[in-house]
């Protein structure tokens, strides 16, 4: 008769890595048909909770998702909301290299032309595939950085080695008298006095797709009129501080 073997003792201090859970860092909700942001139906191409950044405690920021992406079907920008580290939201459109705004950082984009959303354009930047997926500003269905290297290494349309991509603006909702709803200090210690309001999803949906009207009118008025071979469109300053794409957002 064969003597029966135990299972090799586990070493003090030697935890299985098995036993070890780990959270994920994104959950992909499954995509309805339709989707209502406050007044606004769209049609999203991605939908994310990212537990990361979901705030703790009662509010409205408790049903909403962290990460919503679409197509705006006025414009046929590519719109996307994103919530920041200190639980509020900001909004984003991205434009085409045909966009008379394209490369422009954010602040020189000139007042008077009136693009602006929420307290402001504080985010302008191209497409960032080097991020963890649920958090980069850019297209849901961006190619790898390697894919896109080589899907442009022979394209006519490249400026001075750059690829020509998607640039976005952008603003979050973290002004005065915005409420952050993952950061209590900021709210009662650093920041302007008075009451505070969380800007909802339903409130940023808004705001983005005014911004990409905006864009647009913009993009058709510019394509109505001769422009510049300089590339600067309408009245726009001849020498404006930014005509080549720079890393320009402070979001997080």
């Amino acid at each position: 008769m064969t003597k029966p073997t135990k299972p090799p003792r586990r070493r003090a201090g030697d935890k299985g890595r098995s036993l070890v859970p780990v959270a994920p860092r994104s959950t992909a909700i499954v995509l309805p048909e339709r989707l209502i942001l406050g007044d606004h139906a769209i049609h999203p191409e991605q939908i994310m909770h990212i537990p990361e950044r979901r705030p703790y405690g009662e509010g409205p920021w408790r049903d909403e998702p962290d990460r919503v992406a679409w197509r705006d079907v006025q414009t046929g920008y590519s719109c996307l909301i994103l919530r920041q580290r200190n639980g509020a939201l900001a909004g984003f459109v991205g434009v085409g290299p045909s966009h008379p705004l394209w490369g422009f950082e954010r602040d020189a984009i000139p007042t008077a032309l009136g693009i602006s959303a929420h307290d402001g354009i504080n985010y302008a930047a191209l497409c960032d595939p080097t991020r963890p997926s649920h958090l980069q500003i850019c297209h849901v269905h961006h190619t790898t950085e390697r894919q896109h290297q080589a899907s442009i290494s022979n394209r006519p349309d490249m400026a001075d080695g750059r690829s020509v991509d998607a640039w976005w603006f952008g603003f979050a909702c973290d002004s005065v008298g915005d409420f952050l709803p993952a950061d209590s200090n900021q709210n009662d210690k650093r920041r302007e006095d008075g009451p505070k309001t969380y800007r909802d999803i339903g409130y940023v949906a808004s705001e983005v797709v005014k911004l990409a009207g905006k864009l647009k009118a913009l993009e058709d008025q510019a394509s109505s009129v001769d422009v510049p071979v300089s590339g600067v469109p309408l009245a726009l300053d001849p020498n404006p501080k930014a005509l080549l794409p720079r890393k320009g957002g402070r979001h997080e």
